[in-house]
């Protein structure tokens, strides 16, 4: 309850999830890599060919299954030539992740305002587990949360109640993310401050739905959202 009180007179939330991929780190840069040492590989193809294979609704976004297929299309397909690819696929995939400039700063000093941090993603728990250790911010979030855990995907409303309910957040909440649909129209719905990560959506589309309360071009912009809540606060403060 203190901490309740807490965040509703500083403006500040109680928890804030947030979304990985492309929002914390540059998801599609390494896969465009690894798309690329892939085609090199196999003599054939361009990375642009090969990522638009991912986006069959065949298998999941990171099967290599499609890796394979795309190599029976391509005529130059062996088993042995499949499994290098696949291989190939994942080490420089993960060898490209990287977080955005000013992820550790300002996750740091989230931090230090003490309040709670979870993560709430597509990816399974090996795949993301890989790029929160390749990224060094591990340590920030104590609650992941995976399809492979919660069952289900977003934008569905189950993954994220999961992470508030292992935070055992009682206040308000942020949601940041980079994706329309599979974070801020959730978001909306379930009476959170949403937080468009609008520098990570690759794929943007008008949607008539889309009204999140923030817009960042930038990770380090949410520092100046925190700013905002606080100047807000004080003029509220000085009219009482």
């Amino acid at each position: 309850m203190l901490t309740l009180m807490k965040n509703s007179v500083d403006g500040l939330p109680d928890a804030i999830l947030f979304d990985l991929d492309n929002t914390l780190c540059n998801f599609i840069d390494a896969k465009y890599a690894a798309c690329r040492a892939v085609t090199e590989y196999i003599g054939t193809g361009d990375e642009q060919e090969l990522f638009e294979h991912f986006l069959r609704p065949v298998y999941s976004f990171e099967d290599t299954r499609h890796i394979a297929d795309y190599m029976m299309a391509k005529g130059v397909y062996t088993p042995e030539d499949a499994d290098h690819a696949a291989r190939l696929f994942e080490d420089i995939k993960i060898a490209h992740i990287c977080p955005y400039p000013g992820v550790h700063y300002t996750l740091n000093h989230i931090k230090t305002l003490g309040i709670k941090m979870a993560i709430v993603t597509d990816a399974d728990q090996a795949q993301a587990e890989r790029r929160l250790k390749k990224c060094e911010i591990a340590g920030y979030f104590p609650v992941l949360v995976t399809p492979d855990r919660s069952g289900k995907r977003k934008p569905d409303h189950t993954p994220f109640r999961m992470a508030l309910r292992e935070l055992a957040a009682s206040g308000p909440v942020w949601l940041v993310g980079d994706s329309v649909r599979r974070e801020v129209i959730p978001g909306n719905e379930l009476g959170f401050t949403t937080i468009y990560a609008r520098y990570g959506d690759s794929f943007p589309q008008y949607n008539p739905e889309f009204s999140s309360d923030h817009v960042i071009d930038r990770f380090s912009d949410l520092l100046s959202i925190f700013s905002l809540q606080g100047r807000e606060n004080s003029a509220q403060g000085s009219n009482l």
